[in-house]
């Protein structure tokens, strides 16, 4: 497919860009200035242009992703409105499907000024058989966009509003938009109409910084609480300069945000969105990191003690090589403190990955085995012997053992209920 691409240079067209080459698409960028990668081609574009941008015959889909400024008034809608005209007079001209990528805000009522005009863009799109597409809070990739402002206010700012009541946010990672965009613009199949591509449990804002802060960062943040009651009527006597400045319309965007319905969608799409927390990171996803927590976890509650850099890699390479080299779904309480393993080992929960767990434990308990930790352990060595020590040890490991299993049985529904969450959570 060829896809022309207006506003390749942002957050998300330059994500999508690399994205679309590196599955074998052909891309043509619509920008002020020239993407750096130099694999597509570009053609200068303005959203103030008076006459429709040129497209090659070939083009199959248009997706649209330059704006302007947030409009502050109906006037200023006008620029995007306008540009909207001409790119569908141009996609027409060369039979091009015409994708638009909107905002969760828009609707005819929205408070601000933004969202009616997302409205109203929307309605002439729809009218052309075009596809629209209302994402989330996008996050990922590079700190750019309203994610990047987000993240460096969180960098600087070591306490936060957390708004009461609490507003949510339904999160897409970046690279999963831009996958979810690929299959809007690819498929012939798709009836006209609107798309919400995000999460479908919403999170609160408060906690969609906190990970930013715990995950992305790696810091620690307080939160006040800030009554939104308070934040309108500030907004509702200030001008618009001073609300523009102080990011006030924005916020009135966040409060008034509505719930997307988006998981027909993402079926229709066969998209399934990563975790938010694996999303986080700067990798875009954190299998080596649990990886190597649960190695950890795994060798200490058969070493009885913290395991060596050097054993510990020797696991994650076991796992890569002889499994998928993915982490179990082990909830994080277990996986912080190692001993509740007991509470695992052993005992038939009936969830996936049982034999798979019992496998990886076995695997731990050979490499530990082989090191000088390990034969400390299992043999004794260093320690002192004799029939009462010996046999006050015996005694206290099966007391410990028969403690456990008891435990365990009496914990299983408990447990079971935490293993399925986490398996949904990592799904």
């Amino acid at each position: 497919m060829k896809i022309a691409v207006t506003g390749a240079n942002g957050y998300i067209g330059e994500r999508f860009i690399k994205r679309a080459l590196a599955s074998g698409y052909e891309i043509i960028a619509y920008s002020r200035q020239r993407p750096e990668s130099a694999r597509c081609d570009w053609i200068p574009y303005e959203l103030a242009a008076d006459r429709p941008p040129d497209l090659p015959l070939d083009t199959d889909a248009v997706l649209h992703l330059a704006t302007g400024k947030a409009p502050e008034s109906e006037n200023d809608s006008a620029q995007d409105l306008n540009a909207m005209e001409q790119l569908i007079t141009a996609a027409r001209k060369v039979n091009a499907r015409l994708v638009f990528v909107s905002s969760q805000t828009a609707r005819p009522d929205a408070p601000t000024a933004y969202g009616r005009s997302k409205w109203r863009i929307e309605q002439r799109v729809l009218s052309t058989e075009g596809r629209v597409v209302r994402p989330g809070q996008v996050y990922g990739g590079s700190e750019r966009g309203l994610y990047g402002t987000l993240v460096e206010s969180v960098r600087r700012l070591p306490v936060l509003p957390a708004f009461v009541p609490a507003p949510r946010v339904q999160p897409i990672h970046v690279d999963d938009l831009c996958d979810g965009l690929l299959r809007i613009a690819e498929r012939n199949d798709l009836q006209s109409g609107v798309f919400h591509l995000a999460a479908p449990r919403p999170v609160s804002f408060s906690g969609f910084l906190g990970e930013i802060a715990r995950t992305r960062l790696r810091c620690r943040r307080w939160f006040v609480p800030v009554p939104v009651i308070v934040v309108n009527a500030f907004a509702a006597i200030a001008g618009e300069s001073l609300r523009s400045r102080l990011g006030l319309e924005r916020l009135r965007s966040l409060f008034d945000l509505p719930v997307m319905s988006t998981a027909a969608d993402l079926e229709l799409l066969g998209l399934t969105l990563r975790p938010l927390r694996s999303g986080m990171h700067r990798s875009g996803h954190d299998a080596g990191r649990r990886l190597l927590l649960e190695g950890r976890s795994l060798l200490a509650y058969v070493l009885a003690a913290p395991s060596g850099s050097v054993l510990l890699r020797r696991y994650v390479r076991v796992i890569n090589e002889l499994r998928d080299g993915k982490a179990l779904a082990l909830p994080d309480f277990i996986v912080q403190w190692p001993m509740l393993l007991a509470l695992i080992d052993g005992n038939d929960l009936g969830t996936a990955g049982a034999n798979e767990f019992r496998w990886r434990l076995d695997a731990a308990t050979i490499l530990a085995e082989a090191t000088t930790q390990g034969a400390q352990r299992f043999l004794g060595l260093g320690y002192r012997h004799g029939f009462l020590l010996s046999l006050l040890g015996m005694v206290r490991a099966v007391a410990s053992e028969i403690s456990w299993r008891i435990l365990g049985i009496l914990l299983s529904p408990v447990i079971r209920i935490a293993l399925l969450r986490s398996q949904e959570g990592r799904s």
